[in-house]
Formats: C-alpha cells, sequence, structure tokens
C-alpha cells in the first residue's frame, strides 16, 4: 500500500508540471499571432486611401505623385522569440523496499541439487618459439677416462649406532579366515533362461473378508477445528489517468489579405566570349624509347599454297529395275478344232485367231491372239 501511495502521488506531480508548461507556451505564442494579424490586416491597398492625385496629399504606403516631395515608408517586423527557462526536473531512481511477509514462503529447491565449483587446473601451454641452429651442428661425446686420485693414507670414521638399538622380526602367526559353507557365487549368464519355481498343487487362497471392529472408547474429547479467519487483500483502485490527444483547432479569418510575391523571370545574360580564342587540340607525336635488347617485328610475307576446294559432281548409282522378259513356254497341241472362216478358227497361225488348248496357254501372239498362261 505505501508504494501504491507513492507511485500515484509522483504520477500526478509530473501531470500537473506538464499541464502548467503547456498553458505557458500557449499564452506565449497567442500574443505574437494577435499582432502579426494586426499588422497584416493594417495594410489597406484599396482606392480610397491608397493613392491621392492631389496637390497636398500622398499615399500611405508606396509613392506619392503631387507637388510636395519623395516620401517612403520604412516597415519595420518585430520578431518574438522565447527565452528558455530553467525548470526543476525529478528524477526516479528506483530502491529496494524490504517487506516482511507474515507467512510462510517455500522455496521448490531440486533435491539433490547440482552445486557446482570451480577447481583451478594448471596445465602447462607449449609455446613453439623459433631458435637458431647452427650448421654443422657441434656433437659432443663423452669418453670415460679413469682418473686416479692420490690419497695419502686410510683414516678412521666413527659411525654412531646406538646402543642398544631395536631389531625387528616378523614372526609369522597363523590366523582363521571365516569363510561361509556353502557360500553364493554370482556368475553371469548372457542368455536369457527360466528359474524353476515350485509351485504346491493345490496352492492355498487367502481371501480377505472384511468385519467390523468395534473400538470402545470412555468418552468423547473436544476437537479443535479450524474457523475461517479475515485476510486483508489488495485491490486496485481506478484512477484517471490525463491524456493529450492532438486535435485540429480551426481559426476564422475575415477575408484573405493579397501579398506581393516576388517571381523570378529569367532574362538573357550576354557573356563576352574572346574572338577569336585559343583552342588546345592534342596532336599525337611519335616517341622514341631506347630498347635494350633484340625485338623481333613479324614481317607479313605471303606465300602462295594451293587451296583444295571441293566441287559438287555427278555419281551414277545403279538402281535396280524390274525388267520383264519373254520366255518361250513349249505348247502341247492335243485337239484341233478348224471352221472355214479366216481369223476365226482355232488354228495356230499367223494373220487368224486361233485357239489351242494345250497345257496352260491358250491362243497365240500374232493378230490379236490372247494368251492364257499361269506357268
Amino acid at each position: 500500500m505505501n508504494l501504491l501511495g507513492i507511485f500515484t502521488l509522483c504520477a500526478v506531480f509530473l501531470l500537473s508540471n506538464a499541464s502548467e508548461k503547456k498553458d505557458e507556451k500557449i499564452t506565449d505564442s497567442k500574443p505574437v499571432e494577435s499582432e502579426k494579424k494586426q499588422e497584416k490586416r493594417g495594410l489597406e491597398l484599396g482606392y480610397g486611401g491608397g493613392h491621392d492625385f492631389g496637390g497636398g496629399g500622398g499615399e500611405e504606403h508606396g509613392l506619392s505623385y503631387g507637388g510636395h516631395g519623395h516620401e517612403e515608408h520604412v516597415k519595420t517586423v518585430t520578431v518574438y522569440k522565447n527565452v528558455p527557462v530553467p525548470y526543476p526536473v525529478t528524477k526516479e531512481v528506483p530502491y529496494p523496499v524490504e517487506k516482511t511477509v507474515h507467512y510462510p514462503v517455500k522455496v521448490p529447491v531440486p533435491q539433490p541439487y547440482p552445486v557446482e565449483k570451480k577447481v583451478h587446473v594448471p596445465y602447462t601451454v607449449h609455446v613453439k618459439v623459433p631458435v637458431a641452429i647452427h650448421k654443422p651442428i657441434p656433437v659432443e661425446k663423452p669418453v670415460h677416462v679413469p682418473v686416479k686420485v692420490h690419497v695419502d693414507k686410510p683414516y678412521p670414521v666413527k659411525v654412531l649406532v646406538p646402543q642398544p638399538y631395536p631389531v625387528e622380526k616378523t614372526v609369522h602367526v597363523p590366523y582363521k579366515v571365516i569363510v561361509p559353507q556353502p557360500y553364493p557365487v554370482e556368475k553371469k549368464v548372457h542368455y536369457p533362461f527360466k528359474v524353476p519355481v515350485h509351485i504346491p498343487k493345490p496352492y492355498p487362497v487367502e481371501k480377505i473378508v472384511p468385519y467390523p471392529v468395534k473400538v470402545h472408547v470412555d468418552r468423547p474429547y473436544p476437537v479443535h477445528v479450524p474457523q475461517p479467519y479475515p485476510v486483508h487483500v489488495e485491490k486496485k483502485v481506478a484512477y484517471p489517468v490525463e491524456k493529450p490527444v492532438p486535435y485540429p483547432v480551426k481559426i476564422h479569418v475575415d477575408r484573405p489579405i493579397p501579398y506581393p510575391v516576388e517571381k523570378p523571370e529569367p532574362y538573357p545574360v550576354k557573356v563576352p566570349v574572346p574572338a577569336p580564342y585559343p583552342v588546345e587540340k592534342k596532336v599525337p607525336y611519335p616517341v622514341e624509347k631506347a630498347v635494350p635488347y633484340p625485338v623481333k617485328v613479324p614481317i607479313f610475307n605471303p606465300v602462295p599454297y594451293t587451296v583444295e576446294k571441293k566441287v559438287p559432281y555427278v555419281v551414277e548409282k545403279h538402281v535396280p529395275v524390274p525388267v520383264k522378259v519373254p520366255v518361250h513356254v513349249p505348247v502341247h497341241h492335243e485337239e484341233e478344232y478348224g471352221h472355214g472362216s479366216e481369223g476365226g478358227g482355232y488354228e495356230g497361225g499367223g494373220g487368224e485367231h486361233g485357239g489351242d488348248y494345250g497345257g496352260h496357254e491358250e491362243g497365240g501372239h500374232e493378230g490379236g491372239g490372247e494368251e492364257y498362261g499361269g506357268h
């Protein structure tokens, strides 16, 4: 509740400051606009007070054509600028607020939960450094040479021995190791197998039969029953928040005021050009360059050579064509039927139409005879 109250007070204070700044800006800008409008409305360009073509008067804005001197009115424009005024700015800095909770809060902790511990392990980093090797490489070979050291005479050396000094002796004592008889030996079998289980037949079946059991209680005793108790619940209260919404504001103007606008018009400008004027032209010229080595220059020397050109020519191609060749077939005369008329009897002859019924032919070839032969 305390936090909500503090935040609401801060929000109201900021909104009030923002609304005051906007009111100040609006009040500052209004007199400038009104003065500008008054200045524009003061320019009268009508026929009543504009030009006076008389002897004593003139015009208010512009030139006067009369008996008196030339007068000009200079227009002054006043510009109003807003001067920024420093104002205090409040900055919200979040800070931790401790709140006492009057009920236990359960924090779920996974059991067992992992604990990470950083262990710094030293490790060697091999850095390759280039080393200059002199060539040829000197090789040192150790040669063992016996050296005789001359000793004048042997001298006594005292060795301190504790008296008496302990002597350790291992004595092998037998002891018994208790081994259970028989002891189980586990053996891993890598294939499935069935273990026979002895089941008695018929096997007993236990049936659970519920029956009431009376428990004697001496007397009734009071039992504490927890009752509901009031718990405070925080409810959010809606409060109005001002939100600036821009909307168009129409300003009524009585009539449009003409305002002269300068319009630039293009006009020709003569640029003096010197005549005649110098013109630079790049002319290529040969540059001799000394070449200190022989350079082969290809010389075009055409050599005549024969060119074989294929000319089309006619090639005769033998195509097999079927040709009918007359084959003489012997005729066997079996019966002859003669008639008196020429050309009407059945005789084989020159100009007569004869018919012979031989084996496989009929008639002759001369004088329009017919031939009936199939074989």
